[in-house]
């Protein structure tokens, strides 16, 4: 009579175990069916049976939980920290059943520190295993919230200095070059994370660390493009283009990649050293590579600037004009057209009175600048007092027979028309 019993006993619960099994793929299948149709609320509720009843039934069930929650926190965001409990129960019962710790507590991280931002530092803890464990595998998701955690730990705690923002960007930059050459099916959202890395970086570090950084990155070897990219793009946001590191940088991208970008950095660099017959040549690569008029004018600009310091008065005008013609509106190209006309008084004309003309035509670009543009009143209002101190007497005008106010022909390389004004 006992074995009789244990058997229907055994057989019972094969039964129960049968008919549990089956509701599972029963459940599962009808979760399935509503996700893939992105009917989540009804997913959820099959969902759910699975989650509790027959977690370990198949890895979907964590890999498609966290949508469906990330869809009902958008819903219902009253109740979002709610949600987010159960994210988190989500991703503890993944790594307690079906174990790659480091990796799940990537997407753990994240989700913590977008719904609850105020635990940056669980995040961070969370997130700072998962890169350190995942690399280069890293998602870009991922690098980009350890990134952002990291600083607002840093923000406030001593414990973190800027000294690990620097080193933690090394890291996630590492990251990001691998994938963008070894990854080219994600590339564009590592591209993305870059973006987002750097202008959380970028007012954190000043020159002096930059260069810092990067120079021992040039000294390991043969850098990559990305890298090299990396380099001048962020130096020059930082307006940190007078060295060795950024001149290296530039040069080798040059030599690699030769672009408009580049072509203008080599001429930047080359300003820096004055070496401005190498500059002129690097801005008109640039000119010729470029198609945005924007950034033509802008180029145009520097060009002008390089011709001016090699006494090239004329064809710094000249370049100086065509960045107005590209943009009609803007006051920089005045600015500097005042700037070429007061540096080429002293070589113009005979007398003094010629000499001290060309700066009335100086005051004329000037005044035109600030005319264009409001920011540029101050600029251009300090050249005026300065290069009007510099205009002929009175005594000089009626030595020429020239009154004030009337029409006078400047000569020398500029043949433009202006008015007498004096000093005094």
């Amino acid at each position: 009579m006992i074995k009789r019993l244990g058997i229907i006993i055994t057989l019972f619960g094969i039964v129960l175990t049968v008919q549990a099994q089956s509701e599972c793929e029963t459940d599962y299948a009808i979760f399935r069916n509503e996700y893939k149709l992105k009917n989540y609320d009804e997913a959820l509720k099959s969902w759910r049976k699975v989650f509790v009843n027959c977690p370990s039934f198949n890895q979907n069930t964590f890999a498609n939980g966290p949508k469906m929650y990330h869809y009902r926190i958008k819903q219902d965001k009253e109740n979002k920290l709610a949600y987010l409990d159960t994210l988190l129960t989500i991703y503890d019962r993944r790594i307690e059943i079906f174990g790659s710790e480091e990796k799940v507590l990537g997407s753990k991280g994240v989700d913590l520190l977008k719904y609850d931002p105020s635990r940056y530092i669980e995040a961070y803890e969370m997130l700072k295993i998962s890169v350190d464990a995942m690399g280069t595998s890293s998602l870009p998701t991922v690098i980009v919230s350890y990134f952002k955690s990291l600083i607002k730990h840093e923000k406030s705690a001593e414990i973190i200095s800027k000294q690990d923002i620097l080193d933690a960007y090394v890291v996630v930059s590492d990251i990001v070059s691998y994938n963008l050459t070894n990854n080219q099916k994600y590339a564009k959202y590592y591209q993305t994370a870059q973006k987002n890395i750097e202008n959380m970086f970028t007012p954190y570090a000043s020159c002096d660390d930059l260069i810092l950084v990067f120079e021992s990155r040039l000294e390991d070897g043969n850098p990559s493009l990305s890298l090299l990219k990396k380099i001048t793009s962020l130096l020059d946001k930082k307006n940190c283009t007078d060295n060795e590191v950024f001149y290296t940088a530039a040069t080798k991208l040059h030599e690699l990649e030769p672009t408009a970008s580049s072509a203008y950095d080599m001429g930047n660099t080359s300003l820096a050293k004055k070496n401005y017959s190498e500059a002129i040549t690097y801005f008109n690569q640039a000119i010729d590579l470029v198609e945005d008029e924007s950034i033509k004018a802008s180029y145009y600009l520097k060009l002008a600037y390089a011709f001016q310091m090699t006494k090239s008065y004329s064809q710094a005008r000249s370049a100086a004009t065509k960045a107005s013609d590209l943009k009609p509106d803007w006051g920089e190209p005045y600015l500097i057209l005042g700037d070429i006309y007061a540096s080429s008084a002293s070589s113009c004309g005979s007398s003094s009175l010629e000499q001290r003309s060309v700066y009335w035509v100086a005051v004329d670009a000037y005044s035109k600048a600030k005319s264009l543009d409001n920011l540029l009143a101050e600029k251009a209002n300090k050249r005026i007092s300065t290069w009007s101190k510099q205009f002929p007497s009175k005594e000089d005008c009626i030595w020429e027979d020239l009154e004030e106010g009337t029409t006078y022909k400047v000569g020398c390389w500029i043949g433009r028309s202006t008015r007498v004004r004096t000093r005094d």
